[in-house]
């Protein structure tokens, strides 16, 4: 059995940590130009302190792994954070799956997809992607019609192509502007960051 002074320790060093991160994340970070606007895929609070650009790729685990730490954080702060998604395909079957994601927009069930690919099993090929469409409750009629059809694949062309101008890179995440170099599975850590820009939006009367 580890000795209190032992566990104190071990705590010590991980608030230490934990500052230090977050110090270094105000130092000196990639800013992104981020529209105050939602012009896209957005969830969360109305009039949010905090605003996370995410900017995934269905084949990436640090992808997958950031985007359940968001949802968790949306989970945690209502009222103070938003999600702005942002398609950023990598491979061929990436790209299906983003115009799958827009097909299920269609039907205003964006969100409820995007839960299922990164909440759940990540779709592998074109039986699974059905299969998970499905599972959903998509008229199936009507996604598979529109995502045959092609009619989105521009649209997610031009998404990327913009945050390339933008600046940004395939598993990027910007909370405020600001670029997220922490680890991708610590919520504790990614928490530690957010309250602090929560603090920070605050002090400043919500201004971002």
């Amino acid at each position: 059995m580890h000795s209190k002074g032992y566990i104190f320790a071990v705590l010590l060093i991980t608030v230490i940590t934990m500052g230090i991160g977050v110090a270094l994340w105000y130092s000196g970070i990639q800013q992104l130009p981020i529209d105050k606007e939602c012009k896209g895929w957005c969830r969360g609070a109305e009039e949010p302190l905090v605003i996370i650009d995410t900017y995934p790729d269905f084949g990436c685990s640090l992808c997958v792994n950031k985007e359940r730490m968001i949802v968790q954080i949306l989970d945690i702060y209502p009222d103070e954070v938003r999600m702005d998604y942002h398609h950023y395909p990598y491979n061929s079957f990436s790209y299906t799956l983003a115009e799958a994601l827009e097909c299920a927009g269609e039907q205003d069930m964006f969100w409820e997809m995007h839960d299922r690919l990164y909440l759940g099993e990540m779709p592998g090929n074109m039986s699974e992607l059905l299969s998970a469409a499905e599972s959903i409750g998509l008229n199936m009629s009507m996604f598979n019609a529109s995502l045959n059809s092609g009619k989105f694949r521009d649209k997610v062309l031009d998404e990327k192509q913009q945050a390339i101008a933008d600046g940004a890179g395939a598993a990027s995440v910007y909370i405020n502007k600001a670029l997220y170099t922490g680890p991708s599975n610590s919520l504790e850590y990614f928490r530690s960051i957010i309250d602090a820009v929560i603090e920070e939006a605050s002090a400043d009367g919500g201004a971002r």
